[in-house]
C-alpha cells in the first residue's frame, strides 16, 4: 500500500506555532497578535478577504530548506531541515510553514 495524504495528515506533529488552520492561530503575514481562533467563521472569513492575494511562501512553494517526499505525496509533504525553524526535521504539510521562509534562488548550490 502506497503512502496517503490522510495516512501523513494522521502521522504529522501540529504544533502551536504552525499556520492556520493546521496549527493554532498564525497567519504567515499576519499580525501575530491576530487570534483566529477567537474569531466567528463570518469574521474569519471577511478576514482572508482582506489579505486575499499576498503570497504565504508555502514551504513546497519554492523554501530552500524543504526537503519533498518522494512519490505523488511529494507535491504536498516533505521535511523542513532550517534550523530556525519549528518544524525542523518533521514531516511537513506544505500549508504549516513558519516565518523562517527563503526561497529557494535557481543559483544557490549550498543544499
Amino acid at each position: 500500500m502506497g503512502l496517503t495524504h490522510e495516512a501523513l495528515l494522521r502521522a504529522v506533529c501540529y504544533l502551536p506555532e504552525d499556520y492556520y488552520p493546521y496549527g493554532s492561530n498564525m497567519d504567515r503575514e499576519a499580525d501575530p497578535n491576530v487570534d483566529l481562533a477567537q474569531m466567528s467563521d463570518t469574521e474569519v472569513a471577511a478576514y482572508f478577504e482582506r489579505i486575499e492575494g499576498r503570497y504565504h511562501g508555502d514551504c513546497s512553494c519554492g523554501c530552500r530548506w524543504f526537503v519533498q517526499l518522494i512519490g505523488a505525496v511529494g507535491m504536498d509533504w516533505g521535511a523542513c531541515y532550517n534550523p530556525a525553524s519549528h518544524r525542523c526535521g518533521l514531516l511537513t504539510f506544505e500549508h504549516q510553514g513558519c516565518p523562517q521562509f527563503e526561497a529557494d534562488g535557481d543559483d544557490d548550490n549550498s543544499r
